[in-house]
């Protein structure tokens, strides 16, 4: 998919954001063809130290400006003019600081989708506290407690919630362009990482007004044929029977050499394996898939049809056939490689795919330095020569 056939080819977008979450949500924008300026003050942002640095930021053009002057503040909003999307995920306090608040913005720029990321929402006891990952997404949104096994804690890969919220203000900001095509004006869309987790969430969220508890326990599971199993080389398979309850169940009894149990009474009356019954129904299974191979187990069940999956360790998705065919994982050049001998590293596509597994992809190219492009972009807002030195003269920019 060449430029011109993207979808947002054509939007600009202010990008004020650090972190991981907001610069997920640029980065998306940014490979579906959007121009994207990123907005850093003059010492940089958190995005530029991790090793994700690469993925959050190529395809954007980098500037710095002090926004806590008069003509930094004139810059941006020269800028802001002909831009479609202003997208920050400072808080609501800072903004107030640096004149960019919602209301503020608007009234200069009508035009403007503001969209704003927090990590606990902009109403509040806590909307100005600092949010990360983390503490607003897994430690208050239930996760962290929840999805464990009992009696402990997930340890969360980083950047799971930044991404997740990420990509909700993505959909939001491409719904807002769509009104705006009707109204003509932009509007407010916001989220916050609590949100992203609540919503992800809301299977337990429901079931506990219901008598549910959480967190469970592997061996008592709410359905047994919706659970995980390891088999005799130590390695382990997910199943997902979550309806046909009947359909799946006896040939599943076959495939992994339980015959003699069907037709029992203990669950042949059953529409499912849920609660009744359920942990002695994965005591037995346990032990019958411990007498298999993965390889064997996989085999077994898929030649029933059986919704099952290889549990894999991160490290395996590098040679996944299936990741690399539909091209989920692409190489990057690493500003920082990972060693002498190995400049690329290998990053994300976007998940959304337009006409062919290519799209959501920018190439190879590395993530801007810090203040790339700043005298590119203001020579292209108007400023001359002499504006410009007598700026950075003033440390206006870097």
């Amino acid at each position: 998919m060449d430029e011109m056939q993207k979808p947002l080819s054509g939007i600009k977008v202010v990008d004020l954001t650090l972190a991981g979450s907001g610069p997920s949500c640029t980065k998306l924008l940014a490979e579906y063809g959007a121009q994207v300026i990123w907005v850093e003050p003059l010492w940089g942002t958190s995005t530029r130290t991790v090793h994700k640095y690469d993925f959050y930021t190529t395809g954007k053009r980098a500037v710095t400006l002090n926004l806590k002057t008069p003509e930094g503040r004139e810059i941006l909003d020269r800028i802001l003019k002909d831009s479609d999307v202003l997208v920050t995920n400072y808080r609501p306090q800072a903004l107030e600081h640096l004149r960019l608040t919602y209301a503020k913005v608007y009234a200069l720029h009508p035009q403007i989708i503001f969209a704003s990321l927090t990590g606990y929402g902009e109403y509040g006891p806590d909307a100005n506290k600092p949010g990360y990952d983390a503490v607003s997404f897994w430690a208050r949104g239930g996760l962290l407690s929840d999805i464990a096994e009992k009696g402990s804690l997930v340890v969360p890969p980083v950047a799971i919630g930044d991404i997740t919220t990420g990509l909700t203000l993505f959909g939001g900001i491409c719904a807002a362009l769509y009104q705006r095509k009707e109204t003509g004006k932009g509007c407010h869309v916001s989220t916050s990482l609590l949100a992203a987790a609540i919503y992800l969430n809301h299977d337990a969220l429901v079931e506990v007004q219901y008598g549910e508890e959480y967190p469970k326990q592997r061996t008592h599971p709410r359905r047994s044929l919706f659970n995980t199993y390891q088999c005799r080389d130590g390695k382990w398979i997910a199943i997902a029977v979550i309806a046909d309850f009947k359909k799946y169940f006896n040939p599943l009894l076959s495939a992994v050499g339980l015959t003699h149990l069907i037709g029992d009474p203990r669950w042949q009356s059953l529409d499912d394996t849920m609660y009744e019954n359920a942990p002695e129904l994965v005591s037995i299974l346990d032990e019958a898939f411990s007498k298999m191979t993965q390889d064997e187990a996989i085999q077994a069940l898929n030649a029933i049809d059986v919704p099952v999956s290889r549990v894999q360790a991160t490290q395996d998705l590098l040679q996944d056939p299936q990741v690399l065919a539909n091209k989920y994982i692409y190489p990057l050049e690493a500003t920082t490689p990972p060693s002498e001998n190995q400049k690329e590293i290998l990053v994300p596509s976007s998940p959304i795919k337009f006409n062919t597994p290519d799209s959501g992809t920018i190439g190879h190219q590395k993530g801007p330095k810090l203040g790339e492009h700043t005298v590119e972009i203001l020579r292209e807002y108007g400023f001359s020569e002499q504006e410009i030195q007598n700026m950075r003269n003033k440390k206006i920019f870097m």
